[in-house]
C-alpha cells in the first residue's frame, strides 16, 4: 500500500462534503510534511482521523436554527438508540417455566386447574382450592415443595381481609435462576390459588439501554450535522428544511414517550415484568406514556398504533429532507463527479 493510499483511507473520517471538495489538497499536504519515507506516522494519522471526526459534529456556521434541530436529533436520536439497547437486551432474560408442570409441581393435589397463560417473560396459572382446603395450609405446602426444589422463598404472609374477612389470602415469594414466582391463596373470590411468575432484570439489561442511549445520541448529532449541510448546500433550501422540521417535529412524541418510560420502567421494582420493558414505549400510546397509563389527552393518540405512526411518519420526513436537499448540478463543485 502507497503512502497516498494510506491517507486516502484515513480520510474516510471526514464528512463526504469535504473529500469531494479538499481530499486531494489534504492527501497532497500530509504528503508534503511526511516523513522521508513518505508513510503517514502514528502522530499523523491521529491528528487526521481527529480533524475528521470534529468536522463531523461540526454544525454549519451562522445556523441558529440547526443547532436546535441538532439538539432536537440528538435526544431523538438517543431515545430511539435506548429502545434499540432495551430490545437487545430483552434477549438476555430468562425464559420462565411453563406455568402447567411448575402449578403441578408447587401446587400439588390441593387444587383443580381452572386456566393457564404465559408470555416468554410472563406465566400465571390459576386453580381452585379443592374443598375443605385452608388456603394457609394450600400456601405453606406450596412454599415447602418449591424449596424443595432449590428456590429461596420468603415466609407465608397472610394479609387483607379486615374486619369482614374479604380478599384475605395467604401468599409468598421465590426466587431462582433470574425468575421470580408468587404464590397466593385466596380465602374468597371463588376459593382459588394463583401462581404468577415473571422473569427478572438480568444485570445485562440496564448497560445494554445505556449503551444505545449513548449511541443514538452521537448517531442524532452526526445525523443532523450531516443533514444540515447537505440543505445548506441545496438548491431547495427551504422545502428541505421545512421537510426536515416537520420530520423532527413527528417524532419529539415517540422519543418523549421514550424518556417517560426510562423514568418509571428502569428503577428495580419488584414487580417488574415484560410490559416495562423500555422499548415498549413504541409500541403503546403516547397518551397513555405521558400520563402513566391515565386516559387523558385526544381519542386519536389512545391508539397504540400512534407512537408507530409518528415513528415512521417522522423518519420518511427526514429522508425525504435529505433526498429533497441533494444539491442541484450548478451547486456542485467543478471536480465533483457526480456533476459530469
Amino acid at each position: 500500500m502507497t503512502a497516498q493510499d494510506g491517507y486516502a483511507r484515513l480520510l474516510v473520517a471526514y464528512p463526504v462534503r469535504l473529500r469531494r471538495r479538499h481530499g486531494a489538497e489534504l492527501i497532497a499536504t500530509m504528503l508534503e510534511m511526511a516523513g522521508p519515507d513518505g508513510r503517514p506516522t502514528r502522530a499523523d494519522r491521529w491528528r487526521l482521523v481527529l480533524d475528521g471526526l470534529r468536522e463531523r459534529f461540526r454544525l454549519p456556521p451562522r445556523r441558529p436554527l440547526a443547532v436546535v434541530a441538532a439538539v432536537l436529533a440528538l435526544l431523538i436520536g438517543g431515545a430511539l438508540g435506548a429502545a434499540a439497547g432495551s430490545w437487545v437486551g430483552m434477549w438476555t432474560f430468562v425464559k420462565v417455566p411453563a406455568p402447567g408442570p411448575m402449578a403441578d409441581r408447587v401446587l400439588g393435589a390441593d387444587s383443580v386447574p381452572q386456566w393457564l397463560n404465559q408470555i416468554r417473560f410472563w406465566t400465571n396459572a390459576s386453580r381452585v382450592l379443592k374443598p375443605g382446603v385452608d388456603a394457609t395450609a394450600a400456601a405453606r405446602s406450596a412454599r415447602a415443595r418449591i424449596v424443595a426444589e432449590g428456590w429461596t422463598a420468603t415466609p407465608v404472609v397472610v394479609s387483607g381481609g379486615g374486619a369482614d374477612g374479604r380478599y384475605r389470602r395467604a401468599s409468598f415469594r421465590a426466587d431462582r435462576g433470574g425468575v421470580r414466582i408468587m404464590v397466593s391463596a385466596f380465602y374468597d373470590g371463588g376459593h382459588q390459588i394463583d401462581l404468577v411468575g415473571w422473569s427478572l432484570r438480568p444485570p445485562t439489561y440496564l448497560p445494554l439501554v445505556f449503551a444505545g442511549l449513548l449511541l443514538g445520541l452521537l448517531g442524532g448529532w452526526l445525523a443532523a450535522a450531516a443533514l444540515a449541510y447537505r440543505i445548506t448546500g441545496s438548491f431547495r433550501r427551504r422545502v428541505s428544511a421545512a421537510t426536515a422540521a416537520a420530520g423532527i417535529a413527528l417524532l419529539t412524541l415517540p422519543a418523549a414517550s421514550v424518556y417517560v418510560f426510562l423514568v418509571h420502567a428502569l428503577p428495580d421494582r419488584r414487580d417488574l415484568d415484560a410490559v416495562e420493558f423500555v422499548h415498549r414505549a413504541l409500541g403503546n400510546s403516547p397518551v397513555y406514556t405521558m400520563n402513566w397509563y391515565q386516559t387523558l389527552g385526544p381519542s386519536w393518540l389512545t391508539s397504540p398504533y400512534a407512537n408507530k405512526a409518528l415513528l415512521l411518519a417522522g423518519l420518511a420526513a427526514v429522508a425525504g429532507a435529505a433526498i429533497i436537499g441533494r444539491p442541484g448540478r450548478a451547486m456542485r463543485e467543478p471536480n465533483d463527479p457526480q456533476a459530469a
